[in-house]
């Protein structure tokens, strides 16, 4: 099994895109509570309100994203791909991850270069699936676990620049407003678009790409809301 799939071309995207603004998966970092399946909820009790951009861009979508830690149950799916000097470097992948609660999430990662992976996590274990079955393994303590995702969540949030409001948009068929931003994280340029969903002020979509030495990453990153599914043991 590859726990990481084409190391030297994919981790700064990884970096950026999964922990841009707090964006993906920070609120599992936090701990929380355990259910053992989600289903749609309301927006009180996601504590998501309508939304409406105020004069700081930059704060709007960070409050947008970290937002994402109390939007359990939602469902994140990242489409990634790569090009060397414009020729494909990285087939097109696809990461789908169901967050059940902070600390209860399933992931399937498919597709790209390497073998495709599944995981599941529920509190302090994780079990990953390799060669027809599935494994288990200890995960680290809530505690360290937000100790490991603050320095991150700092370099994105310092990574990130220029935020700017563009305006109202239609994404996925849900009102939205749209911001533009550009990052810079260790020389690595890049530029994206997020939408804030008018009803919620949660994020909806993200699409970024950046730039290094020839190499083109491009991710798009959509957000589903009120989705029932399940993240259970799996059969050892």
């Amino acid at each position: 099994m590859r726990l990481i799939r084409t190391v030297g071309l994919r981790a700064p995207v990884v970096l950026i895109g999964a922990l841009l603004l707090a964006a993906c998966s920070l609120g599992q970092l936090r701990g929380g509570s355990v259910n053992s399946s989600s289903k749609g909820s309301d927006d009180s009790s996601r504590g998501s309100a309508p939304f409406s951009p105020s004069a700081d861009a930059r704060k709007d979508l960070g409050e947008a994203f970290r937002k994402l830690k109390n939007a359990y149950p939602y469902r994140l799916t990242e489409t990634t791909s790569g090009t060397m000097n414009g020729q494909t470097a990285m087939p097109e992948n696809k990461r789908v991850v169901d967050f059940a609660a902070a600390d209860r999430s399933h992931m399937k990662w498919t597709g790209g270069i390497g073998s495709d992976l599944e995981e599941i996590t529920i509190g302090d274990k994780r079990y990953w699936y390799s060669n027809g079955k599935w494994a288990e393994d200890s995960r680290p303590s809530a505690d360290e676990r937000a100790k490991r995702g603050a320095e991150p969540e700092k370099a994105l949030a310092s990574a990130t620049k220029d935020v700017k409001y563009i305006g109202p948009e239609t994404v996925n068929g849900f009102p939205c407003f749209a911001y533009s931003y550009t990052l810079d994280f260790n020389n690595y340029p890049g530029s994206g678009k997020a939408w804030v969903g008018a009803a919620d002020g949660l994020p909806h979509q993200n699409d970024s790409e950046f730039s290094f030495k020839g190499y083109n990453q491009k991710s798009h990153i959509v957000y589903e809301y009120n989705i029932d599914f399940k993240v259970e043991k799996p059969i050892l």
